[in-house]
């Protein structure tokens, strides 16, 4: 319980550490701002900021995961707090060290959505509900909100190339939205790298082969390029 005070208190300091740092960076004082932003890390992992930022982002998880698992509202708090820092980093020409924050502050937020559907479907089980009604009794509108800080993310990292873990999270939550063609696109380019999976890709087309044409064109993938794309992989 003591634990949990604690890391509310320190979400509740963010929004103050986060409006300080964009004060900074438009005085173009981005030093300070990543100074700012460390301390706030540092409370938040305990462990100095220099050494977190190195971390894998399943590492990250694992610092604030609590009897087996991370609250949601702490993964997305540090997403939000690495998405600034990856900001300021670019800003001091720093791309590489940006992009790699970038794209553990995308996982951190998919990770967030991931345990937020969990317990969704857990309280709808109990209520004896269905997920959906239980999203929409906690209120839809601030759900598609905090989705909207990952769909920002996946668009400013572009075409990056990210680790299988983060990439499937990215294909996995770009094919619940709808964006059948991002996902296909994640997969694919990790598949290509050599760290994505042929059955990844495969399941991934036999799911959507159960959808009818109006959504998967919608979805941006129709069906003549999904026969296609599971042909190449059976060649």
């Amino acid at each position: 319980m003591l634990q949990r005070d604690y890391m509310m208190r320190m979400i509740e300091s963010m929004t103050d550490t986060l409006g300080q740092m964009m004060g900074l960076r438009k005085q173009q004082k981005q030093e300070e701002a990543l100074a700012l932003s460390g301390d706030l890390l540092e409370k938040l992992l305990r462990m100095k900021p220099e050494l977190a930022r190195k971390l894998s982002a399943g590492d990250l998880i694992s610092m604030l995961s609590q009897r087996g698992t991370a609250d949601p509202e702490d993964l997305r708090a540090l997403g939000t707090l690495m998405s600034a820092e990856a900001d300021t980093f670019e800003e001091l020409g720093r791309d590489a060290e940006a992009t790699a924050l970038r794209g553990k502050a995308l996982h951190m937020l998919l990770a967030a959505e991931v345990e937020e559907e969990a317990h969704a479907s857990v309280l709808a089980n109990e209520l004896g509900l269905s997920a959906e009604a239980v999203h929409e009794e906690s209120g839809e509108q601030a759900s598609l909100v905090k989705s909207d800080e990952a769909a920002l993310l996946m668009e400013r990292l572009g075409n990056a190339r990210l680790p299988r873990s983060t990439g499937l999270l990215a294909a996995t939550s770009c094919e619940r939205r709808g964006w059948y063609d991002k996902a296909e696109n994640y997969l694919y380019a990790m598949y290509e790298d050599g760290v994505g999976k042929e059955s990844d890709l495969k399941a991934f087309y036999n799911r959507l082969l159960l959808l009818n044409d109006d959504q998967l064109k919608t979805g941006g993938l129709p069906r003549e390029e999904l026969l296609l794309g599971l042909e190449e992989l059976d060649r």
